[in-house]
């Protein structure tokens, strides 16, 4: 079942597309830079938890944004030989 999308959709769908290849492509040059905005993200995300006023949304984004940046780092895995190196 084929099922159109938006434009909006279309644009962020093609906004996700682009930022993840720019990310694993800086990675590729500068290893361990997707690993430290991971954590940094991870860090954010627990010290917005301790506010009372925390609105749903911005547990949504914090969510997205680490989901989104394991994505990029598993880049690394698909770049692997057989043999581990």
């Amino acid at each position: 079942m084929s099922q159109e999308l938006t434009r909006a959709e279309a644009k962020a769908y093609a906004s996700s597309y682009v930022l993840l290849s720019l990310l694993q492509r800086m990675d590729q040059k500068n290893p361990g830079l997707i690993d430290e905005l991971l954590a940094g993200a991870r860090g954010d995300f627990e010290e917005s938890m301790a506010s009372a006023d925390l609105r749903p949304a911005v547990l949504q984004i914090f969510e997205e944004t680490i989901a989104f940046l394991e994505r990029a780092g598993a880049h690394r895995l698909n770049s692997k030989t057989p043999s581990g190196e």
